[in-house]
């Protein structure tokens, strides 16, 4: 797991979104992300804490979500606190599922992820966040 604390600008990257999310994904690495875009000392117009609105706010929102984790937008201490709040409540109560696809081909496909439950009732009560898709490829990571 990883938690990711930036103002939204990407400077320095040598890697575009599709590898970042692709590395996460192939070594079951959650991003969280906290942006603090709108600012400590007064808010940037047109965000509010809890929207989105620009490319980079999608950049970090379809990283996080991609990987299975959340991207947070905080515009003060409060709101800080509070995602740092929401991710430990989530990893204190997250559940590990794993399973071995029937196809075992190698090919580089992007294969789709649903996870749901069997009940209603629990869907009332509980929220399941997972990566929606992962890369066929055989891992060269050691």
């Amino acid at each position: 797991m990883i938690v990711i604390i930036t103002d939204g600008e990407d400077t320095f990257s040598r890697a575009d979104l599709g590898d970042a999310i692709d590395i996460a994904q192939r070594t079951e690495t959650t991003i969280f992300g906290i942006s603090t875009k709108a600012g400590f000392l007064g808010t940037v117009p047109g965000v509010e804490a809890g929207m989105s609105k620009d490319k980079n706010d999608r950049f970090l929102t379809e990283l996080c979500e991609n990987t299975g984790g959340q991207a947070f937008f905080t515009g003060d201490m409060i709101e800080l606190e509070r995602a740092f709040t929401r991710i430990s409540q989530e990893l204190r109560s997250q559940y590990l599922i794993t399973y071995r696809p029937a196809n075992q081909n190698y090919d580089g496909r992007e294969r789709k992820i649903e996870v749901r439950f069997t009940n209603p009732e629990n869907v009332k009560k509980y929220k399941i966040r997972t990566k929606t898709s992962y890369r066929a490829v055989r891992d060269s990571l050691k």
